[in-house]
């Protein structure tokens, strides 16, 4: 009974190590901040200045494009909502995937680009958001969840099937 036992818990043990090997981490260890003028205070548990402001309008930026045939999406995340910034593109038109820094690296010059507001039009904000990101305009689907800094969320989409 003992062998038997430890003839099935070593491949048991086996799948745990696995999978928790597996998991993506897209948290970013240096996200983008916004100086401010006044850079007085500084956050000893973080050595941040706590007047730093977001470098974008958004805390949270959730788009996923998918386009028709298979695997054919992309999608990009940048999210500041909890206790640390998390970004990740997964590109699969172009077979690019990538997660914290790296995500953040490639991510920060775009949505810097971005101009949109709460107020923008759902038209205005994907034409903008799909020009930034060099996307084309023949998806299936269009689907963006932003929380603005002011934490008002918005979601845009559109379905084309």
């Amino acid at each position: 009974m003992r062998k038997t036992i430890k003839i099935i818990s070593v491949p048991f043990a086996a799948m745990l190590v696995l999978a928790g090997c597996g998991e993506e981490n897209d948290e970013v260890k240096n996200p983008p901040v916004q100086e401010n003028e006044n850079q007085a205070e500084t956050n000893p548990g973080t050595g941040t200045d706590n007047n730093d402001k977001l470098p974008f309008t958004y805390k949270d930026f959730q788009l996923e494009v998918d386009y028709a045939g298979n695997d054919n999406e992309y999608e990009a995340e940048y999210d500041t909502m909890g206790a640390q910034t998390e970004a990740s593109i997964d590109d699969k038109l172009n077979k690019h995937e990538v997660q914290g820094d790296e995500a953040m690296e490639e991510l920060t010059p775009i949505l810097e680009k971005l101009t949109f507001t709460k107020d923008s039009t759902e038209e205005e904000v994907i034409q903008e958001v799909t020009k930034a990101f060099g996307l084309k305009d023949d998806y299936e689907e269009f689907d963006l969840e932003v929380v603005f800094d002011d934490n008002t969320k918005k979601e845009y989409k559109v379905n084309n099937k």
